[in-house]
């Protein structure tokens, strides 16, 4: 079914971004840059930038990313199907992917805020699109 597809992208966004950040983190720890205390109570101001912006990158997938992948276990189990829900999964796919690299990589506020916005925006579409086609049982063909 497509659901898995879109499951499949946020799951490997969230599992590169932990590898990302436990790499930059061993590796500030190895140089000795960072201490055990530092890992262990999560002291961001002392790791340098990049490794901050993929922890908290890494942290941010399990709002939204991880309640859409709820919304599409749910489109699954109820059997609801449809180009609509094809485009916005795979639109907010692609901006989730869009606003890590803009967090990481470019650090542009503006472009990551569209990209936000977008995900926001794909994301409250469909969970008040899920929501409608329960409340009133009105499913497109």
């Amino acid at each position: 079914m497509w659901v898995h597809y879109p499951i499949m992208f946020l799951i490997l966004l969230m599992c590169f971004l932990w590898l990302l950040t436990a790499g930059l983190r061993i590796s500030a720890f190895r140089r000795k840059r960072v201490s055990a205390y530092d890992i262990q109570f999560v002291e961001k101001r002392n790791f340098a930038q990049t490794t901050t912006l993929a922890g908290n990158s890494y942290d941010n997938q399990f709002q939204q990313s991880t309640l859409f992948i709820v919304l599409l276990c749910l489109l699954e189990q109820q059997n609801i199907e449809g180009h609509f829900w094809f485009l916005v999964s795979t639109f907010f796919v692609v901006a989730r992917y869009w606003h890590c690299f803009e967090h990481i990589v470019c650090r542009n506020l503006l472009m990551r805020t569209i990209a936000f916005a977008l995900a926001s925006s794909c994301f409250f579409i469909a969970w008040f699109a899920y929501l409608y086609i329960n409340i009133t049982g009105i499913v497109s063909p």
